[in-house]
């Protein structure tokens, strides 16, 4: 017998396939995982996603960034990365911006992840 151990909430388990490889806790990260995917990989993940968005904000808003259970941490993480990928989908069309320097020269800077993670 095998035993699945959910990454996410019970109710977020079609979204399960991405929790293990789609969350990050930086925006650097999630920028370079990003730009290492392919277009059928970053529409997949936005048609997965986008549809659930709704829910994955309600279901977060109930938790403090002070406080956050990890499963909902990480529901959070797969938010983030949609806001990651959905410029790649609808408006460059490519995994990275065309016509543009390589994304390894940019740098990018943002604040630490504020997100404290509850482990129970």
């Amino acid at each position: 017998m095998t035993v699945t151990l959910s990454m996410l909430p019970l109710e977020f388990a079609d979204l399960e396939r991405f929790a293990a490889d789609w969350t990050f806790p930086s925006e650097r990260e999630r920028n370079q995982f990003r730009v290492q995917r392919s277009m059928t990989e970053l529409e997949d993940f936005y048609q997965t996603i986008l549809p659930r968005m709704d829910a994955l904000c309600e279901y977060i808003d109930q938790f403090s960034l002070d406080g956050m259970p990890r499963p909902a941490a990480r529901l959070l993480q797969l938010g983030l990365m949609l806001m990651e990928v959905v410029p790649a989908v609808e408006v460059y069309r490519a995994p990275d911006v065309p016509n543009s320097i390589a994304y390894d020269r940019l740098r990018i800077i943002s604040p630490n992840d504020p997100v404290r993670i509850l482990d129970n």
